[in-house]
């Protein structure tokens, strides 16, 4: 008599995640995520906080993800922790620049005053940014400086595209209007 419940294949391993997974899909994206959450809660520790707690929620949701495109997805953990938890309209004591959120970039070969006048102009560019309303600054952010596509933005902020590529249009236009001394964009619209 042959036992068929010793051919079946243990469901338990089948099942089981692999080691490693998590961290080599998710956590490159931490920087990403940092970042966006910097833009949106506009302080150090609330961004800080606000990407712990999206980690911690990505590991709960992980068997969620259905590709393997998890930059997308955990942004979108990162920009709900930062609403849900901190709100649009949180006004932290410690207001903090973009300039926290990463290195300067400067080519030493630069004479003093270029590499001075260079910097003056990225500082403008960086409070006019984030002078822009939330959902046109979270877009600016998630296009120029994390580089995501409109779908990918789309799916982070769970409007459909052409949304996005509006919110793009206003906050280029707004970028314009502000920083009309300092750079020239051409025709924005």
């Amino acid at each position: 008599m042959v036992r068929h419940a010793d051919k079946a294949p243990d469901v338990r391993t089948a099942a089981a995640p692999q080691p490693g997974r998590f961290e080599s899909i998710v956590l490159p994206h931490l920087g990403a995520g940092f970042t966006l959450a910097m833009y949106l809660t506009r302080n150090t520790a609330d961004a800080e906080d606000a990407v712990q707690e999206a980690v911690l929620r990505a590991v709960r949701y992980f068997p969620t993800l259905r590709d393997d495109d998890a930059r997308a997805w955990f942004l979108t953990i990162v920009r709900r922790v930062c609403f849900t938890a901190y709100g649009t309209h949180h006004q932290g004591t410690e207001v903090i620049s973009i300039d926290a959120a990463g290195p300067q970039l400067v080519d030493d070969r630069d004479q003093p005053d270029a590499a001075t006048s260079r910097l003056q102009v990225q500082q403008r560019v960086r409070d006019a940014i984030d002078q822009l309303p939330p959902l046109l600054r979270e877009a600016i952010v998630l296009r120029e400086l994390q580089d995501c596509s409109y779908t990918e933005i789309a799916t982070v902020t769970q409007v459909p595209v052409g949304t996005v590529m509006s919110r793009l249009s206003r906050a280029r236009t707004r970028l314009a209007e502000m920083l009309h001394d300092v750079v020239d964009f051409g025709d924005v619209a």
